[in-house]
């Protein structure tokens, strides 16, 4: 009898124990819901660009961590540096910066598979700082303040969806470097985020 009163109480554990699971799992699916939502806030919200005095776009962070991140992004770019390595937060390579006279050349580690479609790459540094940089400059051109030569330009390499190659041409001054840097960082370890959570 003892038996089976000791298997009717394992029997009801074990079944507490699934429900608790059940919870949890719909609980890790909200929090990965809430994650996706706050990284579109982020983009939508938690940057914007300015044009300064002296027209150069400025990419500003809403929180701490951010900050941080663009500062030392920015201390770790010199002019003179011809090539500069793009890590995750946890110093992960994620590609390498190649900067030559006026253009900088993203090439992303071939380990990973960083697609297109991964936000925030096309909402983000594609449209909210490369684009934005472009139409500055072709207001500054329409103005007679900046050569049409001069414009900045930038494309994109893919093969079958997977970026292979972000090239940018004049792409400005030291500001705009240190920027661009920054975004890059943001931007990948972001999709680095998402490619490692599968």
């Amino acid at each position: 009898m003892s038996t089976e009163q000791d298997t009717k109480k394992l029997l009801k554990f074990r079944e507490s124990m699934e429900k608790r699971l059940l919870e949890i799992q719909a609980e890790i699916q909200n929090l990965q819901k809430a994650i996706e939502e706050i990284d579109k806030l982020i983009v939508n919200t938690g940057f914007r660009t300015f044009t300064s005095a002296e027209t150069d776009t400025t990419l500003e962070t809403t929180t701490t961590e951010e900050k941080e991140s663009e500062t030392k992004a920015a201390e770790e770019v010199e002019p003179e540096q011809d090539q500069i390595r793009i890590t995750s937060k946890d110093g992960t390579i994620l590609g390498t910066m190649n900067i030559k006279e006026h253009t900088i050349i993203f090439t992303p580690t071939e380990t990973f598979d960083f697609a297109l479609d991964i936000p925030p790459f096309q909402s983000f540094l594609i449209e909210r700082v490369l684009d934005n940089m472009r139409k500055t400059d072709q207001e500054r051109s329409t103005n007679g303040e900046l050569d049409p030569g001069e414009i900045l330009n930038f494309e994109v390499q893919e093969q079958d969806g997977i970026l292979t190659q972000l090239s940018i041409q004049n792409y400005g001054g030291e500001r705009r470097l240190r920027e661009i840097n920054s975004s890059l960082r943001w931007t990948f370890d972001k999709m680095y985020d998402k490619i490692s959570q599968g």
